[in-house]
């Protein structure tokens, strides 16, 4: 009888994560032993969470939200005064991308703020080297108005990104995803 009660419990009980997400607007988590893109969340919300669920979370924490946009999968997060903060990409309903614009550094703990400087994209930047160390890529793309510099950690599940054009350059822009599996 106790096997089945044992047995029973993942059926009553809700999904529960592996490990513990670290809150990145109370936790400074360039200061954290490992960086995984999967134990962070913002505003409550990770990756792999449903959408919905995510939602709900975000207008709880006085966030206004601009569904479907840039693309119907997508959803977009603004603080009261109208600045953009984030947006969450799905697939199939659960969370697949966390594109942190510069509107949240003012939320971030710690020295995760200092990501947003212009400079954390160029070759030697000693800020991202301190902050997250030496990427494991860093490409970039020019097209015919600019550039994009992309700085990747795969493992991490973390890429920093600015653009530059002729038309004015951007804030630098962070991006959580899946990380890359370990071999």
């Amino acid at each position: 009888m106790a096997i089945l009660a044992v047995l029973a419990i993942p059926l009553i009980c809700p999904l529960t994560r592996a490990t513990t997400r670290v809150e990145i607007t109370k936790t400074d988590f360039t200061k954290m032993e490992t960086i995984r893109s999967t134990e962070m969340e913002v505003f409550g919300v990770g990756l792999g969470d449903l959408m919905e669920d995510s939602k709900k979370k975000l207008r709880d924490a006085g966030l206004v939200l601009k569904e479907g946009a840039p693309s119907p999968e997508s959803c977009a997060v603004f603080d009261a005064h109208q600045t953009e903060l984030l947006v969450l990409d799905s697939h199939e309903g659960r969370i697949k991308k966390i594109a942190l614009f510069d509107g949240i550094s003012r939320f971030l703990a710690g020295n995760a703020k200092q990501l947003y400087d212009l400079s954390i994209t160029e070759a030697d930047s000693s800020i991202r080297l301190v902050l997250l160390g030496r990427e494991d890529k860093r490409t970039v793309e020019r097209n015919s108005i600019g550039s994009i510099v992309s700085c990747s950690y795969d493992r991490e599940g973390i890429r920093v990104i600015r653009s530059f054009s002729q038309y004015g350059d951007a804030a630098p822009v962070i991006h959580l995803v899946p990380p890359a599996r370990s071999r």
